[in-house]
């Protein structure tokens, strides 16, 4: 299976498992959900999240708080693609830090993917970007940020 197949399998999972689908879709509480903290704290320069999960202990999701709504979204359901990801390995023991400008991994692929179809998933963000025909609208449907929505449109050929 394709990286970018198994995460979309992994986000469609987690929605049917913990969303009540309505938008915007709440990735807060379904990593509170899952069983993580998710923490908003200024972290360094560059760092727009992490995730720590050592074994016996809660994993942990960091969220830079200095960044706008959006942001702490779509990086929250990425540290939540990198728990999906490791948990479907069965690796308990990891840690993941986001910086821009950091090497673009497979594992930073599956999260990004991961959290494109979990916040905006396909059928619905096909929808709303035929019908809005506004980046910006269709951000502030998803609640995230116009890059995002343009990414997901390029991911999907619209």
């Amino acid at each position: 299976m394709l990286v970018k197949d198994a995460a979309k399998q992994a986000a469609q999972k987690t929605l049917a498992e913990h969303w009540d689908f309505e938008f915007p879709v709440d990735p807060v509480a379904i990593a509170q959900a899952k069983g993580l903290e998710v923490r908003f704290a200024e972290l360094k320069d560059k760092v727009s999240g992490a995730i720590v999960a050592k074994a016996g202990k809660t994993p942990v999701i960091l969220v830079e708080a200095r960044e706008n709504y959006g942001r702490q979204m779509f990086t929250t359901a990425h540290e939540l693609g990198h728990y999906a990801e490791r948990e479907n390995a069965g690796d308990h023991e990891y840690s993941f830090v986001e910086s821009r400008g950091r090497k673009y991994d497979l594992h930073e692929f599956y999260a990004d993917e991961f959290a494109g179809n979990l916040l905006m998933p396909e059928a619905d963000f096909r929808s709303k970007y035929k019908q809005m025909k506004s980046v910006n609208m269709v951000a502030a449907y998803f609640a995230v940020t116009p890059p995002a929505v343009k990414k997901r449109a390029e991911r999907l050929g619209l």
